[in-house]
């Protein structure tokens, strides 16, 4: 429909960005993962809107410290109102639940989760063009690292 939109795909992560095995906050992980999506979208211009996307991450071998992470499954979520020239505002958030025990000799002990919760804002334009922005504070966080996120996105069609 107009108003409803989905897409099913395989995200793929290369092993990219700068590692350091002894520095946990790295940004880089130094490990493929295949990530499974799933999202859906409802979008009016006039009312409500909401967007949901599900992923499930598949982690391969770390070489550099023999670990595999363990699974995960997550989701962004974001609810909001149409204001109206391609404007929503609303609140956005994330959900992230390990699944399955980190496997090797520098395992992380336990399983990791988090929450966050958030403003946010999205333009689009009639070309299909998309802005996204949200800030999100994270709580009821368990075995990673804790804090607040900025994201920002934008999708042209071409």
């Amino acid at each position: 429909s107009e108003s409803l939109h989905y897409v099913v795909g395989l995200d793929m992560y290369a092993p990219t960005g700068e590692y350091d095995r002894k520095d946990p906050s790295s940004l880089g992980k130094n490990y493929w993962t295949a990530q499974p999506v799933f999202a859906l979208s409802r979008i009016s211009p006039d009312g409500f809107n909401a967007d949901l996307k599900l992923m499930y991450d598949f982690n391969f071998r770390n070489s550099a410290t023999d670990t595999r992470s363990g699974q995960a499954i997550h989701a962004d979520y974001a609810v909001g109102w149409g204001v109206g020239k391609g404007w929503v505002l609303g609140v956005g958030g994330h959900a992230f639940q390990q699944v399955t025990d980190d496997k090797g000799p520098n395992s992380a002990a336990g399983r990791a989760r988090a929450f966050g919760v958030g403003p946010s804002v999205r333009y689009m334009n009639d070309r299909g063009w998309l802005f996204t922005a949200k800030w999100q504070q994270e709580f009821q966080v368990k075995n990673r690292p804790e804090g607040a996120q900025l994201y920002v996105k934008l999708a042209i069609p071409f």
